[in-house]
């Protein structure tokens, strides 16, 4: 190989050596080679979480089911990631599941949270959903074993049900998004142009302190995103 072409060789896979998700990458990883990024198939660790990752996994999978049903992928905005990061966590730490934040009234609308995060145009559309960080099958009886971890099994004795990995959250989260008319509506809207995804992690008290995740996506309808000024700030 010619030393020009091994250059251009180790560049291009630069990204699979790395240890955790960069915003440029998303210059060069799309909904057609994400999955072949061995990030993506990472194990979650619910006590080092990787966010970037899993927004970026939630944004990627969105895409290609966009592409399967016959839509054009939607460009990544990070202004729409901050908003739908910031009212995931709201969800969370204010323990409220609802498209209105009951507890601010700079938070209360899709619009205004949307400001917050540097958007001077918002056209929102937002999903929200809960989903849990194991791969635990809902409704399907369990045992627990250390209800301060938040681990259980499917047997008294047998292996515990093992934590998503990136790859796997996100298929799973889409696919309950998909699965509801409102939240399928929204994927696959025609007017969409942008869309960001933000999720936060914590243990469910009311479920044995299981493992689970508020997740939102934001999509912007009709314009692109014209710049504000961002009051939030994420990463």
């Amino acid at each position: 190989m010619a030393p020009g072409r091994l250059i251009i060789a180790l560049i291009g896979t630069a990204s699979f050596f790395q240890t955790g998700w960069r915003y440029d990458d998303y210059q060069f990883i799309s909904h057609k080679n994400f999955r072949s990024n061995p990030l993506f198939s990472r194990t979650i660790d619910f006590e080092d979480l990787d966010y970037s990752l899993m927004h970026a996994a939630i944004f990627f999978v969105t895409n290609e089911t966009r592409v399967k049903n016959d839509r054009r992928p939607l460009a990544f905005a990070l202004a729409l990631e901050r908003a739908a990061y910031h009212h995931s966590k709201y969800m969370v730490e204010q323990n409220f599941f609802s498209h209105e934040n009951p507890f601010s009234n700079r938070r209360n609308t899709t619009d205004q949270r949307a400001k917050l995060a540097g958007i001077s145009n918002p056209f929102i559309a937002e999903n929200i959903a809960t989903h849990f960080g194991i791969r635990y099958k809902p409704g399907t009886p369990v045992f627990r074993i250390d209800t301060e971890q938040g681990t259980f099994s499917y047997s008294p004795d047998g292996p515990l049900i093992p934590h998503h990995t990136y790859l796997s959250f996100a298929e799973a989260i889409v696919a309950q998004w998909m699965n509801s008319p409102p939240h399928r509506a929204n994927i696959l809207a025609q007017d969409a142009l942008q869309l960001g995804c933000g999720v936060y992690f914590y243990h469910d008290k009311n479920f044995y302190n299981m493992p689970t995740f508020k997740a939102t996506q934001n999509f912007q309808l009709f314009k692109k995103i014209a710049p504000g000024k961002a009051t939030d700030r994420w990463p």
